[in-house]
């Protein structure tokens, strides 16, 4: 469940969003953005899933590989012109590049080594070409009868189960019956929840923007509020809207936090400056 805070927090990023490119607010690319740090958690969720669900994958791949290496003589024999042994070489060495990479991937989160996240889109991104290349290549073994052994074949389908696991891991929302994505459909739950509540709270703040304008306009004597910074009017508006509109909440709470935000967006001079308004406006509300 999200906190407060984060709530908080991402309220203030949307106002600011609809403040600044109302276009572009509110999008999946701006809450992707808003909870990065639970896509984050989210992310290293998917390595591990991915890393439990490509168990024996680069066995697999040793042993397409090892398959290959065994009838070499036979596939040049049925193909002097060696385009078949290349091809099979490349579709084992793919076959063992990805299952490596997927295998790495893991230490890399623990080791919080940069980039690993780019690894992981790319590595899924992968897959489904991956797959294809090795249908189109077993399809052409069809006028190599010595070829379609039942070991190549069993090996074939098996990678085609690790592909399709790879894929419930690239969109899990497609699959929300499986048990082994749960935890990944547990947090992509409360991202969208932090979204849902962020954008409630932010659009009751927008509702009443003219009232709580007036009220910070009055507040910040001898200081227009456009010159003052958008991220800054947002948690403004959000901590005067909670002081004026919700008698539950003791308004030393929105403004501790609200400065505590301040702090954070635009540094200690924000902060100085919306603890004054904001004490202000709770004096007389």
């Amino acid at each position: 469940m999200a906190s407060r805070r984060q709530v908080r927090e991402a309220a203030v990023q949307y106002l600011y969003a609809l403040a600044t490119s109302p276009e572009n607010a509110g999008g999946p690319g701006f809450w992707e953005l808003v909870n990065d740090r639970a896509r984050l958690t989210y992310d290293r969720a998917r390595v591990k899933t991915l890393a439990h669900l490509q168990q024996g994958r680069e066995t697999t791949a040793e042993k397409l590989h090892q398959f290959f290496i065994d009838h070499a003589t036979a596939i040049l024999a049925l193909d002097p012109s060696e385009k078949l042994a290349r091809d099979l070489k490349a579709l084992a060495a793919a076959e063992m590049k990805w299952a490596e990479q997927a295998a790495h991937l893991l230490p890399l989160t623990k080791a919080n080594t940069g980039g690993w996240r780019r690894e992981l889109d790319q590595l899924l991104l992968q897959s489904d070409p991956l797959r294809k290349n090795r249908a189109a290549l077993v399809a052409r073994l069809e006028a190599f009868p010595a070829l379609r052994e039942k070991a190549l074949l069993d090996l074939v389908a098996k990678l085609d189960t690790y592909d399709q696991r790879a894929r419930m891991v690239r969109f899990p929302e497609n699959h929300p019956e499986q048990r082994d994505l749960d935890h990944l459909h547990k947090l992509r739950q409360e991202m969208d929840r932090l979204a849902e509540e962020a954008r409630n709270l932010a659009e009751k703040v927008s509702a009443c923007v003219e009232e709580l304008d007036t009220v910070i306009n009055e507040a910040a004597t001898n200081f227009e509020l456009g010159r003052l910074a958008r991220v800054d009017l947002a948690i403004l508006r959000l901590a005067t809207w909670e002081i004026l509109k919700r008698s539950d909440l003791e308004p030393a709470i929105s403004i501790d936090e609200a400065v505590s935000l301040a702090r954070d967006f635009s540094g200690e001079e924000a902060a100085s400056f919306v603890n004054g308004v904001l004490d202000r406006i709770a004096r007389v509300a």
